[in-house]
Formats: C-alpha cells, sequence, structure tokens
C-alpha cells in the first residue's frame, strides 16, 4: 500500500485489492498449508472477497456457496458421464478457491467467530462424503457394476474418518477443561496464542515414509489434483480415463478405510492425545 492509499479512508465496502492484501491474509499464509493454498487459492481468492465485499456477500453465504459447489460436484460425479465429470473437477476447483474467500471476508469485516469455523468445518467433511460417494456410483452407473456404489461409500467413509481424525481430538482436549478446576495457557504463542509451526517434512525412510504418502494422497488437495489429471485424461482417451479412474477408486476404497483406522488405533495404543494435550496446554 503506497502511501497515498494510507493517507485516504478506506471504504469498509469498497475496499481496493491493497487494503484487501494489508489485512486479510493470516500470518505466513504463502508458509502453511499444502502448496496449491499457499500458490493458488490463498493469494488469488482477494478478488473473490473484493467482489464480495462489494456484492455485500457475507462470509457465511460464501461458505453456503462453497458447500454448494461441491455437493454439485459429487452429485456429477455420480452420473457417470465424461462431461459431468469434467464439469464435477472445475465445481470442486471453485468450491475449493471459495473456501478460501469466506475467511478473508470475515476478516475484513471483522467477523470471525466460531460458528464461523464450525460451518467451515461442516462443509469440509461433506464435501468428502459427497466427493467419494460420488466416485462410486458415478463407475456404477457407467460400467452397471453395482460394487463400485460400495466402493464409493468406503472412500467417502474412509476420508471422512481421517478428516474428523483432529474433531475428535479437540472435543477428547475439550471435555478435560470442562472437568478440570484448574485454569490453562496454550503453550508455543505470545500472549496465550498458539503459534502454528512449519508443516512437518516426510519421514527420512521405511514404513513411516511409505504411511505419510499414503496419506498424502487421500488429503482434498492432492484429491482434487488426482482428479483434475483424470480429467484432463478424458479429452485423450476415454477408455484409458475409465481404466485409470477404476484403478483410483479401487485403491482409495481400499486405502481410505484402512488408514484411518490405522491412524485411530496407532493413536490410542501410543496415548497420543493425553501427550498432546499435555504439550500444549500448561496449567497456570
Amino acid at each position: 500500500m503506497n502511501a497515498e492509499e494510507r493517507s485516504t479512508p478506506i471504504d469498509r465496502n469498497r475496499p481496493t485489492l491493497a487494503a484487501l492484501r494489508g489485512r486479510v491474509h493470516k500470518e505466513r499464509y504463502r508458509e502453511i498449508g499444502n502448496l496449491l493454498a499457499r500458490r493458488v487459492a490463498r493469494p488469488s481468492a482477494v478478488y473473490g472477497t473484493w467482489l464480495a465485499v462489494r456484492l455485500g456477500i457475507s462470509a457465511h453465504q460464501v461458505t453456503l456457496g462453497s458447500l454448494s459447489l461441491s455437493i454439485a460436484s459429487g452429485v456429477l460425479l455420480a452420473t457417470g458421464s465424461r462431461s459431468g465429470f469434467v464439469l464435477a473437477v472445475a465445481l470442486a476447483h471453485a468450491a475449493f478457491w471459495l473456501d478460501h474467500v469466506d475467511g478473508q471476508v470475515a476478516r475484513w469485516r471483522g467477523t470471525e467467530s466460531l460458528d464461523g469455523v464450525y460451518y467451515d468445518y461442516l462443509m469440509h467433511h461433506l464435501d468428502s462424503l459427497a466427493v467419494g460417494f460420488g466416485l462410486g456410483f458415478g463407475l456404477a452407473v457407467r460400467t452397471g457394476g453395482l460394487y463400485w456404489t460400495a466402493a464409493g461409500f468406503l472412500i467417502a467413509i474412509g476420508r471422512l474418518f481421517l478428516s474428523i481424525h483432529n474433531d475428535c481430538r479437540y472435543k477428547a482436549f475439550f471435555q478435560r477443561m470442562k472437568k478440570e478446576t484448574r485454569s490453562f495457557r496454550v503453550d508455543g504463542g505470545g500472549g496465550g496464542a498458539f503459534a502454528p509451526a512449519p508443516a512437518p517434512g516426510p519421514p527420512a525412510r521405511g514404513i513411516a515414509l511409505v504411511t505419510w504418502i499414503l496419506l498424502k494422497a487421500c488429503e482434498p488437495h492432492v484429491v482434487l489434483a488426482t482428479l483434475s489429471a483424470l480429467a484432463v485424461v478424458t479429452f485423450i482417451n476415454v477408455s484409458t480415463w475409465i481404466y485409470l479412474l477404476k484403478m483410483y477408486v479401487a485403491t482409495t476404497a481400499v486405502l481410505a478405510p484402512v488408514l484411518a483406522a490405522g491412524r485411530a488405533y496407532r493413536t490410542i495404543r501410543k496415548g497420543a492425545v493425553e501427550r498432546e494435550f499435555d504439550r500444549w496446554f500448561k496449567p497456570l
């Protein structure tokens, strides 16, 4: 923002892009998170934020738009058609982008709230269900094999199970804190605020490295990238697209539930939730 813009009062309902960039990004927004979010979605979401603010659209309404596009994407995947698949991937990208616009709108308007966070997480879980089931049902429609519907169900449940892993952990944290008579501070940040650390890199070798790669393959941005690659294949060769789609759905139908169950088992066996609570929350 130049000196002239700093000296000019900002119209809250008609902000400039420079004013938005100075206010709506989280700290280290280009360092934390996946590559697609860091390099594409977050920087470009400013343009959507600029439009939403000028049109008077709230952050909740943007989240609703993202949720609607995610569900529409799942429905189009379920048609089993090539055009439906391509359009579904396009809508999934739009939903992913809007998922970054809503937070920026809230930060600009000062309307950030726990309700918004709740709504955002709910949308993520519904997206996992819609896209996962849509993939399997679409193959069932196209091939006539009803077993692909079961595969879609397994993908949906497995991805949902993976995504609620953190939710269940934090619910356990909150249950403990409600029972405690002591007060706590969150360790790791100034003023009682948790300081986010950079995402850990992959393990050096062995089973841990393989598991890390497989878990990454089930993350939403990697799923979106994979579906995008499959959408490109539809323009090259339909038979190849169907073959690769079958391979992907079949593999993920096994992978997602197994990884989810394995993560839960490992967490419980190692007492990871208890240890993490002790690391984060320190009695005052």
